[in-house]
């Protein structure tokens, strides 16, 4: 059986995604192929091929769209919905392709337009589909099918004056929009989440506006930085995850995290010298705050047509605060290990010298920019836990209270001298 779809991004008809007998193949329009302000939509799919056939072993194709797909029990929920096995990824694709992450959108036919419009999404119904999670899907009963990459449940919703939004047609979303985590042993992750990206700013890092609102289930939102406005218009920016970026499965999030890893990363974009600045405080916050999720998915990069930007940070959280033992954050593994170190207990400040020696940077380099990462936390962080404790629940209380005295704590006596 042979399917396909348009590739498209924005209102361009970029290419067409075929699928024959578990072979995908890529072919790059004439058009596309030919324009001065083209790009390719990753550096292991080159236009100047034309056409792009996966192999036995190799497949860069069907890596690259897989990585828009949601990952482990959220795509599982989408399957449900659409009444599609969870591992044809290229029947998800063509049902769930109009709206993902980045400005790849998939459609059975370029050449037919698409209306445009919004639903209003009250209170009441939003509160009443996170009760309905992990059932049903969150995005079930929205007017358009969307998918975006990640192991949480997403939707994608439009903010005008202050109200929430679904987008119809080809509208395209503004912001993202994340409920509590609905298994008990990840609680707050709303709390938690809003709270670290808060202190994320704080500490410099290039991270978009967030917010809670109560619905009154509490709903992270977070501004899409993949979205541009353009006299008056909202259009997609095309980005790649790392594991995009680097041509390989999703499944190769954690394995492929490493120092290695991260030189290539800093050698594919167009201005190395501040993105291994930008990475290095990227991985000090994140040991930091005790985030030991923060995989080759949770970085992204904007593609332009003279190269590679590294995107704003995104998906920045304390998940080393749930376990079971007393203090589960000195236990916890670190994503990025370096020789003889395992875990957030066995880090020093030496030790993450060493991480920026990895990177290029020298050790009066890497001083200064772990002390320009911890002390305005250290500094500004009590005033931020203090101000946001009046609007939360006892159990967000509660953790943000963890997240502070005990990871952090714990973690600056570990990473200063």
């Amino acid at each position: 059986m042979s399917r396909s779809l348009e590739v498209l991004i924005n209102d361009d008809h970029v290419a067409t995604l075929s699928e024959q007998n578990e072979v995908w193949q890529l072919t790059y329009t004439p058009d596309w192929r030919m324009r001065a302000d083209a790009f390719d939509l990753a550096p292991s799919l080159p236009r100047s091929k034309g056409v792009i056939l996966d192999g036995a072993s190799e497949r860069p194709v069907q890596w690259f769209f897989d990585n828009l797909l949601p990952e482990e029990q959220a795509r599982q929920l989408l399957a449900n919905d659409a009444k599609i096995v969870a591992t044809d990824n290229f029947g998800l694709l063509a049902y769930y392709g109009a709206e993902s992450a980045g400005a790849v959108t998939l459609l059975p036919d370029a050449t037919q337009p698409l209306a445009t419009g919004m639903k209003p999404l009250p209170d009441d119904v939003l509160s009443q589909r996170i009760r309905n999670l992990p059932r049903v899907a969150l995005a079930t009963g929205a007017p358009k099918r969307m998918s975006l990459a990640g192991a949480q449940h997403k939707l994608p919703v439009v903010i005008k004056e202050g109200k929430l939004f679904e987008p119809e047609g080809n509208t395209i979303s503004t912001h993202i929009l994340k409920p509590d985590n609905e298994t008990g042993f990840y609680s707050h992750s709303v709390a938690n989440e809003w709270f670290v990206m808060s202190l994320a700013r704080i500490a410099g890092l290039n991270v978009p506006d967030v917010e809670i609102r109560r619905v009154p289930e509490p709903v992270y939102l977070i501004e899409r930085f993949d979205r541009r406005i353009r006299d008056d218009e909202v259009e997609r920016v095309h980005m790649l995850d790392g594991c995009q970026i680097l041509g390989i499965s999703s499944h190769f999030k954690y394995q492929q995290a490493t120092m290695e890893t991260m030189r290539k990363l800093i050698e594919l974009v167009r201005t190395k010298a501040v993105t291994r600045i930008r990475l290095y405080k990227w991985l000090v916050f994140n040991l930091l705050v005790g985030n030991d999720d923060s995989h080759l998915k949770n970085l992204s990069f904007e593609v332009r047509p003279d190269g590679f930007e590294l995107a704003p940070h995104y998906d920045l959280v304390c998940t080393s605060v749930y376990g079971a033992e007393p203090t589960p954050w000195l236990s916890s593994l670190l994503t990025w290990p370096l020789e003889g170190l395992r875990t957030h207990d066995d880090l020093t400040f030496e030790a993450t010298l060493n991480m920026g020696a990895h990177l290029g940077l020298t050790a009066r380099q890497s001083t200064r920019l772990l002390e320009e990462v911890i002390e305005p936390v250290m500094a500004e962080g009590p005033n931020l836990l203090k101000e946001c404790q009046p609007q939360m629940s006892a159990g967000e209380c509660r953790q943000t209270r963890i997240i502070w005295h005990g990871v952090i704590k714990d973690m600056h006596a570990r990473l200063t001298r």
